[in-house]
């Protein structure tokens, strides 16, 4: 068996295994089981798609409802990803159009690849139909794959940008700051493979090029992206964007439960006494290690001490003060804009701020002025 034809099997082996993994671990993603569940359908999308391609570069005698699932299942791959990177940052996405129309646009696919599947018939005439020149069907398969390219390619990038909106809340050491910097190569990674895959079907739709070369090319590029991801896993930082202790890496727990806080209430009413008194929550850059360091004390017992007495992160902790500050400046008779109040609480951006606003009062911060404008003409 030559290398390149190893590569199909490596990648659908990796990713099972890599799917297996990220369902059973319990150190990588804390408390969050729709981030790693989320994720885990990632890796398992992107393996049914090797499984395909595999099928369809040996032309293996196989139902053809088989090659159809890896098809449509490329298309769910970017939208399972954004889920993933907002539920790692804590951050409640609604169902929005866009994402109705990735799943209308997904039953639609089933619909046609059924009724190609009766119309086909058998893998035979499907082999014969992947040669030049293409059929009719071809082309349109080649373009639902672009369409598919480009959805996933949105979703990526939308989870980029709530990465890059959301500011971490622990100061990373040197270490650890080295592992946080494979989180975008994972982001790079996810976009050259498909917007290079897209790429080239587009070539082939302009007649350079053949479907054979992206069967053969595809699996190396998938088995090269799951190593990566199994690098970045084993070190995602989920703490530093949520400061939950639960979301500690396992080996730090252990470590601090051995040197155990002996009166969590009387550490956090000193956070809580520090943090109002210097208004500590104006500060955007703020970090559980200024607490640490102003209090003497580590950064997983803050973190504790918050959680044990308050029952949330420290991100929602620092994040409620904010908010009560921020109800203030929109009753007032001429608020200043909503941006411009966010960034006076210490928000870093408007997003970020609705957000937090949202999920601590259960509505928008818009909402809540209009409704209290119409309690006082009542």
């Amino acid at each position: 068996m030559s290398i390149i034809k190893a590569f199909p099997i490596i990648s659908i082996l990796l990713g099972c295994f890599l799917t297996f993994f990220i369902i059973q671990t319990k150190n990588s993603f804390g408390k969050n089981n729709v981030a790693k569940y989320s994720l885990a359908l990632v890796v398992f999308l992107y393996t049914l798609v090797s499984v395909g391609n595999y099928i369809d570069s040996n032309h293996y005698e196989v139902p053809l409802y088989v090659s159809f699932i890896s098809f449509i299942s490329f298309t769910f791959v970017g939208i399972s990803f954004y889920y993933f990177c907002a539920s790692v940052i804590d951050r409640r996405i609604g169902f929005k159009p866009i994402m109705l129309t990735v799943v209308i646009y997904g039953v639609f696919k089933v619909w046609f690849f059924i009724y190609l599947v009766e119309i086909i018939g058998s893998r035979e005439t499907m082999n014969m139909l992947l040669h030049k020149p293409y059929k009719p069907v071809i082309i349109y398969a080649i373009y639902d794959y672009i369409v598919s390219c480009l959805l996933n390619i949105f979703f990526i990038y939308r989870a980029y940008i709530l990465f890059k909106t959301t500011p971490l809340i622990v100061a990373l050491n040197t270490k650890r700051e080295v592992y946080f910097k494979w989180i975008n190569l994972l982001f790079f990674i996810n976009f050259a493979v498909i917007f290079s895959l897209m790429v080239q079907v587009i070539l082939v739709l302009l007649g350079i090029g053949s479907l054979d070369i992206i069967f053969m090319i595809e699996p190396i590029v998938y088995t090269v992206y799951f190593f990566v991801f199994v690098y970045s896993l084993m070190y995602f930082p989920v703490f530093a964007f949520t400061g939950d202790y639960h979301d500690l890496p396992k080996n730090i727990k252990e470590k601090y439960k051995n040197s155990s806080l002996n009166n969590s209430e009387e550490l956090f009413k000193k956070v809580d006494k520090l943090v109002i008194k210097d208004k500590l929550f104006l500060f955007s850059e703020l970090k559980i290690n200024t607490l640490s360091e102003k209090l003497g004390t580590s950064v997983p017992h803050i973190s504790q001490a918050i959680n044990e007495n308050k029952n949330i992160s420290f991100s929602d902790y620092i994040n409620s003060f904010r908010i009560n500050e921020a109800k203030k400046k929109l009753l007032v008779e001429k608020p200043d804009t909503i941006f411009a109040i966010a960034i006076d609480v210490g928000f870093n951006s408007k997003a970020t701020f609705y957000h937090a606003f949202k999920k601590l009062t259960n509505t928008t911060p818009t909402e809540f002025r209009k409704r209290q404008d119409e309690e006082l003409m009542v």
